[in-house]
This record gives structure tokens, sequence and C-alpha cells, in this order.
């Protein structure tokens, strides 16, 4: 369904990102892991043509940088990793999930209307829905751009380090919400992760960039196995049991 192939990207003269190449499934989530200046972020932002890149990037077969915004604003979703406190209500921001499918007026539609509201509820935050993001915690903005980008309605969201400013119990509430994502809605996922242990629980397959390279790809397991994350992170890996559930840890 959606495929990254030969993506390269150069910012001042400097390789970001070299030849990447790999395809993801739908109704999965892919986590990109890697250490910090590894490409990443930069490898989201090709996805939703924020960067330039040589290469291509195949959504069914098509290749996305010949659709309009608002065409591609339609197949692919961001939740960045910078979220803003701007002055205005939780439901406005959940409404801004409707612009692509909205006239040059902006006016919502009844079919807008129910998405909007079946968003708020899936997020959680039908309770602050009339306040203003700078009232509210850094948890629950992160649940309000949630219900913008649920708003938006695409099969692909790709999140950047989602997790980033959240404690620990509001993240293992997160975590929940994208699993829900793929398995009630259907999405596919790219989640940015820098928690190891949380990518190794959550992700179907992991995608190890090092250095702008693909280091290593595939099912979650096999990545595992391989050992490329120890090798690359310089971390060790335990094997415990929490709840019954076999858990991978990275220290």
């Amino acid at each position: 369904m959606l495929e990254f192939k030969n993506i390269s990207v150069t910012k001042n003269k400097k390789a970001i990102l070299q030849n990447v190449s790999f395809s993801v499934r739908p109704h999965t989530i892919t986590a990109i892991i890697g250490k910090n200046g590894s490409g990443k972020s930069t490898l989201i932002s090709c996805l939703t043509g924020e960067s330039k890149y040589k290469g291509t990037v195949f959504f069914s077969d098509e290749d996305i940088s010949l659709l309009s915004l608002k065409q591609r604003s339609r197949l692919v979703s961001l939740l960045p990793q910078n979220l803003p406190a701007a002055p205005v209500t939780v439901e406005a921001l959940a409404e801004m999930g409707r612009n692509p499918y909205t006239d040059i007026g902006k006016r919502l539609s009844e079919k807008d209307r129910q998405q909007i509201e079946k968003a708020i509820e899936s997020a959680g935050i039908t309770d602050i829905r009339r306040k203003r993001l700078t009232e509210i915690s850094g948890g629950e903005r992160q649940k309000a751009y949630i219900a913008m980008v649920l708003s938006q309605n695409t099969r692909v969201i790709a999140l950047d380090e989602p997790t980033t400013y959240m404690d620990v119990q509001v993240e293992k509430a997160f975590m929940s919400l994208v699993r829900e994502l793929k398995e009630k809605h259907k999405k596919t996922l790219l989640v940015v992760m820098h928690d190891l242990s949380a990518a190794a629980e959550i992700a179907d397959n992991i995608l190890l960039l090092d250095e702008g390279k693909v280091k290593k790809f595939g099912e979650t397991e096999a990545v595992i196995e391989s050992g490329a994350i120890e090798e690359t992170f310089g971390v060790a890996r335990y094997e415990c049991e929490l709840g019954g559930e076999k858990r991978i840890i990275f220290r």
C-alpha cells in the first residue's frame, strides 16, 4: 500500500537520508527508530511533502508527489512532534481536520460534522471540547491533535515522537489509543519513536535507521532477534513477563 523507494535527502550539502527503501502493509504499525540525527523525522516529512527528496513514495502504486496538497491530505495525516498551544478550542482544532474536504469558504457539511463528533468521542476528549488548547495539559493537547487527525480520516497516519511530553501513565493510555487506531479504525501508522521498549511492544514492524540509511527493517520480532538495536544504541536487551505477557526491555 505504501512504499518508499530509494529516498534520498540532502540539506546544506549533508546527506540526511541515503537510498531508503521499505514498504508498509495496510493496517499495521511501523515504528521508525534510530539515534538523533538518523533521519527519522525527515523521512516523515518526505511522506507529507514537507521535504524535497530524490526517489519515489508510492501510495497504492501512485506517486504521491504528483498529487495536489489537498489530494495528499486526504490520504496521509500528520501528528507533529511539536504541538502548539494555539488559542483555539479543542473542537475548533478537530474541525481543522476537515479542511481537505471543504470548499473555499471552509463550510462544514453534515458529513463533516459527523466525522468531527466521531473523532472527538474516539479521542476521549468530549468533556474538554470547549476548552482552549492553552487551558489544557500536554497530554490532553496530544489527544486534541489526535482528534484532528481522526477528523481528517486518512488511511495513513504519521506520528512524530508522539509521547515526548507525556508522563508514564498518560503515555500508556496514548499507546492504547494508537493500537485502537489500527485495530478499530483500520489505520496504517508510521510512528517515530525514541522509547525502544515501547516500539518493541506496540509495533508490527520496525525500521531502524542509522546515519540516514536503513540498517534493519522487518517484522518486530525479527529485528529484535537480529541484535541490530543493541548494536546501534549500545543498550542491552532483557526479557520479562508482565501481566502474563512477554515483554522486551532495552536499557
